[in-house]
């Protein structure tokens, strides 16, 4: 499964079209309220936890809960202070809009 299900750049597969679909309108959302709040010191972050096991995520996802969730929180700790949107993987990678 590619990284950033909400990613459109990052869609080399062409599935799982309407849960793509809400991630991107998502994605929309954030970055329609960072451009009216332009200037704003406040860090928004959207982010990819990768494929992990869920209810949703299934029995063949590649992460565990426990596997995903630290390294989710590290990246938004790291974020502190900083300011604007940014799109990132668990790992704090940008992730292609």
């Amino acid at each position: 499964m590619e990284l950033g299900q909400g990613s459109i750049a990052n869609n080399l597969s062409g599935r799982f079209e309407v849960y793509r679909a809400t991630k991107s309108a998502l994605n929309q959302l954030m970055r329609s309220d960072a451009a009216r709040h332009q200037g704003d010191q406040r860090a928004l972050l959207l982010m990819a936890p990768g494929w992990v096991k869920t209810d949703l995520g299934g029995p063949g996802a590649t992460f565990e809960i426990g596997d995903s969730i630290p390294l989710l929180v590290d990246t938004v700790d790291r974020q502190r202070g900083a300011a604007g949107l940014q799109y990132l993987d668990r790992h704090g990678q940008t992730v292609p809009w």
